[in-house]
């Protein structure tokens, strides 16, 4: 749920949360929610785990850095638009539409 709010929160209050766990926890948080709500395979799992550190890493410096929120939010938008292609390669199209919808539920939450 994590890797959902970062980007579509306040981005100034999330990344001080965020701040209080390296990018391997933030990941791992990621792919244990995604292995639950998405139910994921073994393959997909190994998959995912390894992009989400990927990103949780590329989404490490903005999240330490003294930018301005509007800054913060543009730049970890864009990343999430990134990992949301890769992980349309690696779920399947019952998946990653469950994702979406997740993720716009949070949006339309928010």
């Amino acid at each position: 749920m994590a890797f959902l709010c970062m980007t579509f929160t306040n981005v100034s209050a999330q990344a001080k949360k965020l701040k209080d766990y390296t990018p391997e926890q933030r990941a791992k948080m990621q792919t244990e929610w995604m292995t639950t709500k998405l139910a994921l395979n073994t393959s997909q799992i190994q998959q995912v785990s390894a992009l989400n550190l990927q990103y949780a890493q590329k989404n490490e410096p903005i999240i330490q850095s003294n930018e301005g929120k509007r800054s913060k939010f543009k730049k970890l938008k864009a990343l999430q638009k990134e990992k949301s292609n890769a992980l349309s390669q690696i779920l399947d199209a019952a998946q990653y539409k469950k994702y979406q919808e997740i993720k716009d539920q949070m949006i339309q939450t928010l």
